[in-house]
């Protein structure tokens, strides 16, 4: 079975991260999937951003959930683009056949139904069966799967022991350090290192890398597939 390559974040190692200019690269050259996170503003809006604050990624300063749709949309990532909503992402990644995972931000900062909005543009944009929802607060996870059982889920983590109790709706683990000894699905993060990609793309149990620098990783699949006599 192929591994299937996750852009982190879209692809921060060219594009400002969770950007649309880097999705929209990213898919326009072939990935099998994007990882982005999304958050909550002040007055109840889905916008994409890994940190809780916008200090490390705007020209902008503070909290997510103490600012407004409004001005969150006034601040600049590098490239100059607005913070992006999650329509805008799920407006752009619809037109293209990759895979989506979406983390819930909620490890922090429990943002109040953030798990069923973010359902509601998954079904709005009938982006169902592309979606995978994960997040190290495995409590939205449990969230996401009462309100949409047939949902893809997985639990962040960085590491899992083989014998841990999963629950069985979890359809992966995204884990930090692979783990050879767990027999379950594992998408492993944040793979850069070329040498870590040609082990983990050969890998039992192995179903998808996530990196900063998707050109590589698919540049790599390909020797790896090759070597093994597998069709690229």
């Amino acid at each position: 079975m192929t591994v299937a390559i996750f852009g982190h974040r879209g692809y921060p190692a060219r594009f400002p991260e969770n950007s649309l200019q880097g999705f929209e690269y990213a898919c326009e050259h072939g990935i099998d999937g994007i990882e982005t996170d999304v958050q909550m503003s002040a007055d109840g809006h889905l916008v994409i951003m890994h940190d809780e604050r916008v200090d490390r990624t705007t020209d902008g300063s503070g909290w997510i959930a103490d600012l407004t749709r409004t001005q969150l949309k006034g601040m600049r990532l590098a490239d100059g683009e607005h913070i992006p909503s999650l329509r805008e992402a799920l407006t752009l990644l619809s037109h293209y056949d990759v895979m989506v995972n979406i983390e819930f931000k909620t490890g922090k900062i429990r943002y109040p139904g953030i798990e069923a909005l973010t359902q509601d543009y998954v079904e709005q944009f009938n982006m169902q069966d592309r979606v995978i929802y994960s997040s190290f607060n495995h409590d939205s996870i449990n969230v996401i799967h009462t309100l949409a059982p047939k949902m893809k889920t997985a639990w962040l983590a960085s590491r899992v022991l083989r014998g841990a109790s999963l629950p069985a709706y979890l359809e992966a683990v995204h884990i930090e350090h692979y783990n050879s000894r767990l027999n379950k699905a594992q998408r492993v993060w944040t793979i850069d290192d070329p040498l870590k990609m040609k082990k983990l793309f050969a890998a039992p149990y192995v179903t998808g890398l996530i990196t900063n620098r998707f050109e590589e990783a698919m540049d790599m699949r390909a020797l790896v597939e090759q070597g093994s006599g597998a069709t690229v």
